[in-house]
């Protein structure tokens, strides 16, 4: 047709090729952002795991706060559903340490555990 641009079927292809290689580049760093910060969360929750065994609320209180940055960096950097509902998770069981250390009572690290090894395993 005159005035229109014909493409080849091999330039069409090589077109695809490329956006699907550029598509993949980015869940590529999707996945590696999302797994570097999930470690990130994991050793926060070490780290405060550590910090209950010991009498110092205030070591236990600057470690929720490391969990707690470390979620939020993952909010900011992933966008993925998935991650997002994991981080929730994460972020609650978080708010419920939180609110033990406050109150003076009983610390149960179980949920915290489990949402952290959700997240892992979405950012797998």
């Amino acid at each position: 047709m005159p005035g229109r641009p014909v493409v080849s079927g091999a330039v069409s292809a090589a077109l695809a090729v490329a956006a699907a290689m550029t598509l993949g580049a980015c869940d590529v760093q999707r996945a590696v952002d999302c797994a570097r910060l999930a470690l990130e969360v994991s050793q926060s929750v070490d780290e405060l795991e550590q910090a209950a065994q010991g009498e110092n609320p205030d070591v236990l209180v600057d470690a929720v706060d490391a969990v707690g940055n470390d979620i939020q960096e993952l909010r900011d950097t992933v966008d993925d559903v998935d991650v997002q509902e994991a981080t929730d998770s994460v972020e609650e069981a978080v708010d419920s340490v939180r609110a033990g250390v406050e109150d003076g009572t009983s610390i149960d690290l179980s949920p915290l555990g489990d949402a952290v090894d959700a997240l892992t395993d979405v950012c797998a």
